[in-house]
């Protein structure tokens, strides 16, 4: 077994733990690590999670060119020792000198880097991946999918046998699964790799979203990147929490994942052209720096020309025998009560709203007549159309949750171009200008 990691990925570490625990099961097993690293376009090494990520990296890089026999001893103890410091203790556990380590890190790191990304370059590993005699393993990610798998890869003699008197019981059959993408989407290999925890054996069919095949199985489809599973009993439970929860649509016998994880596409929806939908929670840190930059960009004309951009909120509400709506919202009341005041001010005094919005995000926990005040909005008013102002929350809640909208900021580009984060905003056509925020545009907050 070949692990390419990435220091910082739970993901990745998931795959060292169930990989170490076959190798320490299968005495005739190897288990070899080497740290994944990207390069940059000025040719310097880089970790997607930042400096520490790299730093960790380059550790790795130098046990394993210097330290192959202790390096998984290594990652035991810094499993156990996750703080920045944490390495010397990890160090320590597998019997190196610390300050050995650090010297080499700093006079040898970047040429073990080197191998360690030609190595991962020709294997073509683009995040943590797994590979079994070369080749990356695409089996089940359960630990005795593994196991099997690794076993079954030995010679004959070396192989261990099941406990006397063990009968395995097959399987069930995996149910029918598909990815449906579009262009420029890629398929997500980690989610995929979710599936596989669940149903052993499991395989995707990709499909265009354009491609007949995709028509005459989904034609109700409306967004793509989407995950698709056969409706069997067998799935339905396995599954059945996630479909309480809401994460899986059923329609038409099948059970539909929309992954808004990062970018996606509206694929039934007509475009709009000119327009920009923003999801936020307004008392969110991270929908409130999308909402300045935004309205820095507008003030420094850096926005595309004619753009009409809208913000929509994320809640929930539903109304009582009583007529009368209940509304939750991720940071409390002072939130959703903030989402109908905005959606007022935007609808009854539409040429202040921008202004009022860039008082208030000055301190939205502060006083909301004040920002009022400065924008020349009549703040009475606004406090006796509350039920107006709860009427069009309930709505706008309403459509947001019918689009799937789970985290502040994301954004709709002309009607169907999805991103999440501010940070994938700014790498879209037409909206490298804007501004980004004093910290990075990255993270949101989910539902």
């Amino acid at each position: 077994m070949t692990l390419y990691l990435e220091a910082m990925d739970g993901q990745g570490w998931q795959l060292f733990f169930k990989a170490d625990a076959v190798r320490r099961a299968l005495p005739a097993s190897t288990l070899r690590v080497l740290p994944l690293v990207t390069k940059g376009t000025d040719g310097k090494f880089a970790s997607r999670r930042g400096p520490q990520e790299l730093e960790e990296a380059t550790r790795l890089a130098v046990l394993a060119a210097d330290y192959p026999s202790r390096l998984l001893a290594y990652l035991n103890g810094r499993s156990l020792s996750p703080d920045s410091d944490g390495w010397r203790d990890a160090a320590l556990y597998a019997g190196i000198n610390p300050d050995e380590l650090a010297k080499k890190a700093a006079a040898e790191g970047q040429a073990d880097l080197a191998k360690a990304y030609a190595a991962s370059s020709a294997a073509g590993a683009e995040s943590s991946e797994l590979l079994l005699d070369g080749k990356p393993y695409g089996g089940s990610s359960r630990l005795m999918g593994l196991y099997e798998a690794v076993n079954s890869s030995l010679p004959p003699a070396r192989r261990v046998k099941p406990p006397k008197g063990y009968i395995p019981k097959p399987p069930p059959p995996p149910p029918g699964f598909w990815v449906v993408l579009s262009s420029g989407i890629r398929e997500n290999p980690q989610l995929v790799g979710v599936f596989s925890r669940y149903f052993d054996g499991i395989k995707a069919d990709v499909l265009d979203y354009n491609s007949p095949q995709r028509a005459k199985l989904f034609p109700a489809l409306r967004y793509v990147p989407s995950y698709i599973l056969q409706a069997t009993p067998e799935a339905k439970k396995q599954l059945s929490r996630e479909i309480q929860a809401g994460l899986f649509s059923e329609t038409s016998g099948y059970l539909v994942f929309e992954d808004r994880q990062q970018r996606g596409v509206y694929a039934d929806m007509p475009e709009k052209k000119d327009t920009l939908d923003v999801y936020v929670m307004s008392h969110c840190p991270y929908g409130v720096m999308a909402e300045n930059s935004l309205l820095q960009a507008e003030k420094d004309k850096l926005l595309p020309e004619g753009l009409k951009w809208t913000i929509h909120y994320i809640g929930d509400a539903s109304k009582g025998a009583d007529g009368q709506w209940t509304f939750s919202s991720l940071h409390g009341d002072a939130e959703w009560r903030e989402d109908a005041r905005q959606l007022y001010i935007a609808e009854k005094y539409p040429g202040k709203f921008h202004d009022y919005l860039a008082e208030r995000d000055k301190n939205i926990n502060g006083d909301w007549k004040e920002a009022a005040k400065a924008a020349g909005i009549d703040a009475a008013d606004v406090e006796a159309s509350s039920e107006a102002a709860k009427a069009l929350l309930a709505a706008d809640f309403a459509a947001s949750g019918d689009m799937g909208m789970t985290t502040s900021p994301s954004f709709l580009v002309n009607g169907r171009e999805f991103m999440v984060g501010l940070g994938a905003l700014m790498k879209t056509p037409g909206f490298e200008k804007v501004p980004a925020p004093g910290q990075p545009p990255a993270g949101g907050c989910n539902k």
